[in-house]
């Protein structure tokens, strides 16, 4: 007879879109990939085992390859408070001396920001041409950070933000255009037309918290905002 191996609770997290997600807690395996993942001290390493980790505790029904960066950072830390404590100890600097602190910082109280009040992703670009736009994922921004020039690096967000193509009669979803056809839709854009897209994009979220303390070396009263997922780690 084998030993008996407990099952993981499930809990709920929801994403910028009201998806619901069920999750489990990260299991010792789990935590091992990940602990390596950050001694190698590579962003891609740690950004591949947080991917990886999040298909896995939610049984495959989230693909975290596709997710918006904002939605894998804030699933992480929720997982995370869940499995590992709901306080992590980060160490920040001092606004008037060299010394660094040790904050605890309760994971719970992480949120998504919005930098400005969420923005219409349907963009009429013409009278008769016009586009409904997406966040792009952590893969593809992942791919983006890969490329050697800013203009690559632009035109390939760009692509990967345009969800639908539309005119008066047709409506395209990108994901079925190839992507010689898309670079050449993206390039044939005027300056302004552009812009209107940029506007969509300044707007997406971020995954932060606002922590005040006081320095351990001169007891100077400090605030740091903290975001991005190796904050977290």
């Amino acid at each position: 007879m084998g030993l008996p191996i407990q099952k993981a609770p499930k809990h709920k997290c929801e994403l910028s879109d009201g998806r619901e997600v069920i999750f489990r807690p990260f299991l010792v395996k789990e935590q091992k990939f990940l602990l390596l993942a950050k001694e190698g001290k590579k962003a891609e390493d740690v950004l591949l085992a947080v991917r990886n980790l999040i298909t896995s505790i939610t049984d495959g029904k989230v693909d975290a390859f596709k997710l918006p960066m904002f939605d894998l950072e804030y699933l992480f830390l929720q997982a995370r408070a869940k499995s590992v404590g709901e306080t992590a100890d980060l160490l920040f600097g001092c606004g008037e001396c060299d010394a660094q602190s040790k904050v605890k910082v309760n994971l719970e109280e992480v949120e998504l920001f919005y930098p400005k009040e969420k923005i219409d992703n349907t963009i009429q670009l013409t009278d008769t041409l016009g586009v409904t736009l997406r966040y792009p994922s952590s893969e593809q921004l992942a791919q983006a950070d890969d490329m050697k020039t800013e203009a690559e690096r632009f035109i390939h967000l760009l692509k990967h933000g345009i969800h639908t193509i539309f005119d008066e009669e047709t409506v395209y979803d990108t994901d079925d255009i190839q992507d010689s056809e898309l670079t050449e839709f993206v390039e044939s854009l005027t300056l302004t037309q552009v812009e209107m897209l940029e506007e969509f994009f300044s707007s997406i979220p971020s995954v932060q918290t606002t922590v005040e303390y006081n320095c351990d070396g001169c007891g100077a009263e400090n605030e740091s905002v903290v975001k991005g997922l190796q904050n977290f780690f």
